[in-house]
């Protein structure tokens, strides 16, 4: 059995494409008590997921777990705490180009299988008003997302400008990589 890491509704979403044959467990962790350099802490994030719920898998079972940040120079950009912090985040970002970094595990700790693996996407914001940041906040949820954005449905406001990379990385599941490494393990 595949065991999904996650209970972020994107990534439930994803994975489905792939396979039905999944099961979720929500992973149990202080995230507050990550200290990682900004290229690694969605990796180092990702595997204290796996940590906390390798115990309660059977002998059998994989475990995938992700986990994205929102990257600008040194500066990681989780889920914001509320509206000022999303505004002071998308006012950061506006303008620039930022890195959005996916760490992801997948193991069986009985077989011995570790597969680690950063997915990295740069995304190229367009200069946004601060009323199309405000506008922006309180139309869309984005206290669930790193950077405070997401790239679904972005045709209509127009925060980004141009992508180089996995788009699937971007939502948090860089679909592309993850099936790779599902099917070179016969579990899809």
């Amino acid at each position: 059995m595949l065991i999904l890491g996650s209970s972020s509704p994107r990534r439930i979403e994803l994975l489905k494409t792939l396979t039905s044959n999944f099961k979720i467990v929500k992973p149990d962790f202080d995230e507050s008590l990550v200290d990682a350099p900004a290229d690694l802490y969605a990796l180092t994030e990702a595997e204290n997921k796996y940590f906390s719920i390798k115990n309660s898998a059977k002998p059998e079972d994989f475990i995938i777990t992700c986990d994205t940040a929102v990257i600008l120079g040194d500066a990681i950009f989780g889920k914001p705490k509320d509206r000022e912090d999303a505004f002071k985040i998308l006012k950061t970002l506006s303008g620039k180009t930022h890195k959005v970094i996916t760490g992801y595990v997948i193991a069986n700790a009985k077989k011995g299988i570790l597969i680690k693996k950063l997915v990295v996407t740069e995304v190229i914001f367009n200069a946004l008003s601060d009323e199309e940041i405000y506008n922006y906040i309180d139309t869309i949820n984005v206290y669930d997302k790193a950077g405070a954005y997401a790239i679904q449905g972005d045709e209509k406001y127009h925060l980004i400008n141009k992508i180089k990379g996995s788009y699937y990385n971007v939502m948090g599941f860089p679909l592309e990589e993850i099936k790779k490494d599902l099917v070179s393990l016969s579990l899809i």
